[in-house]
């Protein structure tokens, strides 16, 4: 997408950009189960942070583009590069992350060291950051990038959940909870008992009409582990490729370097989970209502009070709910039983609620 075809205001923030560009733009283009994002980009450091993100979706090039996104690093982050105006409603306040919305653009600061304004009609993005980001692979892919990615994102029919997500025989199993919960210890577990690996952090919800339930679809990142976990599951001693990160405190690095081949694209939900860590060997399991279920699952859709996609957003979640088994988990620390436990769970399942028999 060149500048003349974007609306005004990005389009001169994209000339701005380029005025500030030493070098021709570096282009990445991404598939994400169909929804197409072209990045351009000034800086080696951005190009290759995004690309690690986005890594299992990286194509060369592509017919179509239904996302463009802009990222320019500065030396200086001055006042007239994607400035939040005035008259801006907050959305999102994370601390350091804040975003903001006014009319049919979405703004976002990450503190005093960058700034991104998305046209969600257009399905376009730019930012500015300053060096003072780039030190960071996670602050460039994950608090400078996919906030407002997501949303285009959603204006394209994908929505994303933070939960882990497994399959087998094509049920899908979902975690959701905060960090710490025990989620990528769950995942890393039910992996290594033969469960397809969607996600251990994010998965995409899509409304498939051809089945009228909603799937979830695949976003291998790299799995986030804390020194525990590792400490718990002796095979992560035969990871070589380690990276710390220390703003997050945790250890990432690719699943395939253990169980090659264990990534599925796309599974039908039958089970979600709200787990805990418990301070016992036990696992202890409780079902919950699906209303609570919806309710819990509204906290884990990532910018969920964007005006432009609430009402779809509440409709994929209520699907979602509606079509699965939920339940409270609380983890115990006996592996095996615990694994046996998930195992009951998905089998008792059967078919999703109100699924017609196959």
């Amino acid at each position: 997408m060149t500048p003349d075809s974007t609306s005004g205001a990005v389009a001169d923030l994209v000339r701005l950009g380029q005025q500030h560009s030493q070098d021709r733009l570096r282009a990445r283009t991404f598939n994400v189960h169909g929804v197409t994002t072209l990045l351009l980009t000034n800086s080696d450091t951005m190009a290759g942070a995004v690309s690690k993100l986005l890594r299992p979706f990286r194509v060369e090039d592509s017919s179509k583009t239904d996302i463009t996104v802009h990222l320019f690093a500065v030396d200086d982050l001055v006042e007239d590069m994607a400035p939040v105006p005035a008259e801006a409603s907050l959305l999102y306040d994370w601390g350091m992350l804040k975003i903001f919305h006014a009319g049919q653009e979405r703004y976002l600061k990450v503190d005093d060291r960058a700034r991104v304004v998305a046209d969600i009609g257009q399905k376009t993005a730019v930012g500015f950051a300053g060096q003072e980001l780039l030190f960071s692979d996670w602050l460039i892919s994950n608090l400078f990038f996919y906030p407002l990615w997501a949303q285009l994102v959603k204006e394209s029919g994908l929505f994303p959940l933070h939960a882990a997500g497994l399959s087998r025989d094509d049920k899908g199993f979902l975690f959701l909870g905060k960090s710490g919960s025990g989620k990528s210890t769950l995942t890393l577990n039910l992996v290594r008992g033969g469960y397809g690996l969607l996600s251990d952090d994010t998965v995409f919800l899509r409304l498939q009409q051809e089945e009228d339930r909603v799937r979830v679809l695949s976003f291998p990142e790299e799995i986030n582990v804390k020194e525990e976990t590792i400490q718990l599951l002796p095979e992560l001693s035969k990871v070589k490729n380690f990276s710390f990160n220390e703003l997050r405190g945790k250890s990432s690095f690719s699943i395939d370097e253990l169980y090659p081949g264990c990534v599925v694209e796309s599974s039908i939900p039958r089970v979600l989970v709200f787990p805990e860590i418990a301070d016992s060997d036990a696992t202890v399991v409780e079902p919950m209502s699906r209303t609570e279920a919806l309710a819990l699952s509204m906290r884990y859709g990532f910018f969920f009070l964007d005006p432009s996609t609430t009402a779809r957003h509440f409709e994929i979640l209520s699907r979602l709910a509606g079509q699965a088994h939920c339940y409270r988990l609380y983890a115990g620390r006996n592996q095996e039983e615990l694994e046996r436990v998930i195992g009951s769970l998905l089998n008792r399942s059967g078919k999703a609620i109100g699924e017609e028999k196959e």
